[in-house]
Order: structure tokens, then sequence, then C-alpha cells
């Protein structure tokens, strides 16, 4: 049995002013080619690593295309189609013998000109291996799912906000998709979608009204022997026709019915899905009052590059150095050109730069960086420790610690978001020696930091993935739709 193994993921944040080519999308992405796949991914908690479990199991004849996933801008058409033309050359060097494929595919792709960008690799597969190859496909839970990726494709998703059952839902499209090729049948797959819009803020999985609806979605799966049941909240920052969140079900019969029920059940409970918002200011009150032992994490999530935000901004930066708090970090902000200047010096000096704030206005001006010491330069390389990653090469490229008064700030030069203490190691840092430690991400780091951290705040600074989605211009996504619109009706 021969299978096509591979993960291709683009999430867009159409409200970012760029657009991203194909060479900037290769770097943002860690782009990863062939079989050097089969040396990185094994035991991980990734996609990769549940498709090489399953496949390892079963004695599958594996052949290896592209691990690569990037949130960012809007890609650029010509960068859309040379991810395609990667994609297909796989595709057509793996056909002959080839029985199925199994492809990680984000569910909020978009480029100029191609709004649905995983229905679109999807139909160019199919061009090449035609109607009846077995394609499972498993998917982000913020993918904008639509109807016809699953007609193209078995889809499954993941259910967790950290997403740490991405191993799991690699193992399971793995797995079914060995299982349709032994049957001669693929299963079909059913996607409802709802007028409803979940800022990522919301989406915190391992709490209330999450907790409990996936208890229910996955009783639900269980009673009526589904393969796959997922409520994938969607990704309100891409702004276009089919954003929205939706109900996906696979099942060997027709899981239309189930489908149905299962999006009313979601749509009684939209009222739910708020997320608290905190100004940089109310946010550090909050950390100088707490009495927690230990350290506070504030996380920026507005300027979350898991979500395309620059990564630059300067909001929750500039409050910090203005309280100028004993025992303050912030790992990390991105910043190339900073980076660059501060690596002509060594440790020890003394340097004056402007850091951050170079990308889109909304996330703030420019900070001056005054006479600051060079504490720690690095290349900002590291194998990660999350949970979301464990394992897992990556990199904030090459960086730097400097120190201003009470205040230290990493700067990095390659643009990620902090899921772990990496950030902070590989610059000398220890962050428990520290008792403010800010950060930027949405919910990712939690993973990690939420049974280290004394308390944890969220921050939304004014920015493309801040959770008040009242703040967007939207011009794209159908209304009406909810919380936008409170009088939406939904009608199946």
């Amino acid at each position: 049995m021969k299978i096509l193994i591979g993960h291709c993921g683009h999430e867009a944040n159409t409200f970012a002013s760029r657009v991203l080519d194909f060479e900037t999308f290769k770097d943002y992405s860690n782009w990863l080619q062939g079989d050097v796949l089969k040396e990185t991914f094994p035991d991980t908690p990734t996609y990769l690593g549940g498709m090489l479990e399953a496949g390892n199991e079963f004695d599958v004849d594996m052949v290896f295309s592209i691990a690569a996933e990037a949130p960012a801008p809007l890609l650029s058409h010509e960068c859309a189609e040379s991810i395609l033309a990667e994609i297909l050359q796989d595709v057509k060097a793996a056909q002959d013998g080839l029985d199925g494929i199994c492809y990680m595919l984000h569910g909020a792709g978009c480029a100029e000109g191609i709004d649905d960008l995983e229905s679109y690799i999807l139909q160019n597969i199919r061009n090449i291996v035609g109607d009846k190859m077995p394609i499972c496909v498993p998917l982000d839970l913020h993918g904008n799912i639509t109807p016809e990726m699953a007609r193209l494709a078995t889809l499954f998703g993941i259910k967790q906000y950290p997403h740490v059952d991405c191993k799991e839902a690699g193992l399971l499209a793995m797995k079914t998709c060995i299982e349709s090729i032994e049957r001669g049948e693929s299963p079909q797959t059913a996607c409802i979608r709802l007028p409803l819009l979940i800022p990522c803020s919301a989406g915190y999985t391992f709490a209330e009204p999450f907790t409990s609806i996936l208890t229910f979605l996955e009783e639900y799966k269980n009673t009526h022997k589904l393969i796959d049941v997922t409520f994938f909240h969607g990704f309100p920052y891409c702004d276009r026709d089919i954003t929205g969140s939706s109900i996906v079900v696979t099942s060997w019969s027709d899981p239309s019915e189930h489908a149905a029920v299962l999006a009313d059940y979601i749509w009684q409970r939209r009222s739910d899905f708020t997320a608290e918002s905190l100004s940089a200011s109310e946010a550090l009150d909050l950390a100088e009052d707490s009495a927690a032992a230990g350290f506070i994490v504030i996380n920026e999530l507005s300027d979350n590059a898991g979500g395309g935000a620059p990564g630059d901004g300067t909001h929750l930066l500039r409050e910090l150095l203005a309280r100028d708090l004993p025992k303050s970090i912030f790992g990390y902000i991105y910043d190339k050109e900073a980076v660059t200047e501060i690596h002509k010096g060594k440790v020890g000096d003394k340097i004056s730069f402007q850091l951050g704030g170079k990308t889109e206005p909304m996330h703030g001006d420019p900070l001056f960086i005054n006479n600051a010491r060079i504490v720690s330069l690095s290349d900002g390389d590291h194998i990660s420790t999350s949970p979301v990653q464990a394992g897992v090469p990556h990199s904030i490229g090459r960086s730097a610690r400097v120190r201003t008064g009470n205040v230290e700030i990493i700067i990095g030069s390659k643009l990620t978001q902090t899921y772990d203490d990496r950030p902070f190691l590989v610059t000398g840092a220890d962050i428990e020696q520290y008792r403010y430690v800010c950060l930027k991400s949405a919910h990712h780091f939690h993973a990690y930091f939420d049974d280290r951290a004394g308390e944890i705040i969220p921050c939304d600074t004014p920015g493309i993935v801040s959770g008040n989605l009242s703040a967007f211009n939207y011009e794209h996504v159908k209304r009406p739709i909810y919380p936008l619109d409170k009088e939406t009706v939904f009608l199946i």
C-alpha cells in the first residue's frame, strides 16, 4: 500500500497590509520537503507525527511531500501557484502505484484571486489522481471550511486550542485513508457553515464553554458511531465570503442529519463565545496587584504572529518600559533590522536603536531604545518543548537580549509566536528569575505556561488579531453574521 503524506498550511490574515511572496512564505513556514520529513517528525505531537505512526503500524509505503505552515498575510497569486506546483510535482512523482493521499491543509488559506486555497489545491490534485482515490485531509481548528472541501476529500479536524491534538488528527486521517483503500470506498463528509464569527481570543478550549461542548460532541460521535465530528471555530481575520464557523461530520454513511443536529446545538450557544478585553495598562495594573507566587505572564494576543500579525507591535512593550518594573522581561518582539544593528556590537556594549512598529500602523509607533546594554547574542535555534510541537526544531532567528532600566527585551529576526520558554532560554534568560513575563501569543503558549505561571493575564491592544471584531472593516464576509449582527437568524 502506497500513500503520499504531507502538510502544507496557510492561514490568511487579510487585514494585514502586505502580500506574501513565495520565498517569504518558505522562510516563514520552515519549509521542508522529501525524505527529511521521516527524520524530523517521528514521535512528535504533529499531524505528520500521527501519519507516520499509523503508516509504520500498518507497514505502509509512505512517500513524502512537503512540511510547511505559515499563519501570514494574503499570499500573492504567484506564491499560491508556486506552492501548488511543488505539491503537484510530488503527486505526479508518486503517481505510479499510488493508492491514497493523506495531506494536512489548514482550512483558512487564501491568495490573490483564490479565496478557498484548500479546494483549489484539492481540485488540482483530483485532476491528476481522479475522483476515486482516497484523499484524507486533517484541518486546523481555525479553518473556514467549505462544502467544496468536503466534496473533494474526507475531512478531519483538531478539537483543542492550544492545538495539542494535531497528532491525533493525523493518526485518524491516516488510519481512515488506509481503511478506505482496503474497503475500496471513502467515507462521506458533511459540512454545515454557521453565520458565526469567533475571535481567537475567545477560543481557549480547556475552559467553559468549550469543555462542555467538546464533551457533548464526543459523546454524540461515539453514540452514533461516527468517524469524526469537529466544531471548527473558523478564522475571523480572513475577510472573505467563506469565513465563519462550521460543523463538519465524517462517517461511512451519510452524515448530513447529524451535522444539522450539531450545527443547531452550536448555534444555541453562540452568546457564549466572548472574551475578556484588557488594554496594556489594565493588564499591567492587574499584574502589579497580583498576589500569585512566581512569575506573571501578560500575553499580547492581538499581535500574535500565529494569526498573521506582524509580531513587532509596541503597545505592551511601551507600557512595560514606562513602568520600569523590577524583574520585567519581554520575550519576544520581531525586528530584523534591530537585531542586525545589535549584532554589530558585543555583549556588554551600550546601544541605541529604533525598535518595532515597522509593519502595521495599528500596532503602534516604533520605540527609541536609548543606551541599552547588550546582555546576550544568539542564533535563536532551539528544539521546542511546548506540548504543541515538542521535539520539533524551531527558531526565532538571530536574536539578542538587551536591558534598559529594569526591563529586558528579547528581539528576534524570525517571525513566530512564543510557545514556551525557549525564546527566553536561547538568550540565557531563566523565566523563573523574573516577575513580569510579557509575550506575544493568543493561546498556544498556555500549553506550556499554564502549569508554570503564577497567573496569566491577556492583553488585547489594537492589532489585526484583536478579539474586538467590531474594530475591523469587513467588506466581504457574508452578512448578517453573529456577533457583528446581533439579530442574525440561522436556518439549516
